[in-house]
């Protein structure tokens, strides 16, 4: 008897230990907006001079505009992925013109270490102007050599052209 009685309480003393253990924040996440602006160098094309003739042997250097493209963030005041916790401290937004998308660029800073070590994966998702999703994937955040209180600066994610809203969220695993 005394036997079962030990062995019970040396299982909830593993327990305690396991859940005494977690990263994770006792308060819930709290989200906020913020609105970053990046240039396009090459956001529209200029239209050929009206004077013209459709048949002209004449040809034109294509010219652009630069445009200003203006994206909505909600972010998460942490996130959470396998027991590690994270937030994004500084997000920044650069377009080359020639690539498929602008890059983005997010400053993490890291609350707690927990069983996936390789990484902290926060995800996002892209809409357009429609409501429409454009992407839906990950930053990811390598913790190699990272302790509690590293930033884990400059992880780079891409923001579709025509995205107009991004919203950070805990990364879920897709089967």
């Amino acid at each position: 008897m005394k036997s079962a009685i030990s062995v019970f309480f040396v299982l909830v003393l593993v327990a305690l230990c396991f859940f005494g253990c977690s990263n994770v924040p006792d308060e819930p996440a709290t989200t906020a907006l913020a609105d970053y602006s990046y240039v396009n160098p090459f956001g529209e094309t200029v239209a050929p001079p009206e004077n013209t003739k459709e048949n002209s042997s004449e040809t034109y250097a294509v010219k652009y505009i630069e445009t200003v493209n203006n994206v909505e963030f909600v972010l998460s005041s942490y996130y959470v992925y396998g027991n590690s916790v994270g937030t994004i401290t500084n997000i920044k937004i650069e377009d080359d013109g020639i690539s498929n998308n602008a890059s983005g660029y997010a400053d993490v800073q890291i609350m707690g270490i927990g069983s996936r070590k390789e990484g902290l994966k926060i995800g996002y998702t892209a809409y357009d102007k429609d409501g429409k999703v454009v992407k839906d994937v990950y930053l990811l955040a390598k913790l190699d050599g990272v302790k509690k209180g590293d930033t884990v600066e400059e992880r780079r994610f891409e923001v579709p052209r025509d995205a107009v809203k991004i919203v950070f969220h805990d990364y879920v695993e897709k089967d």
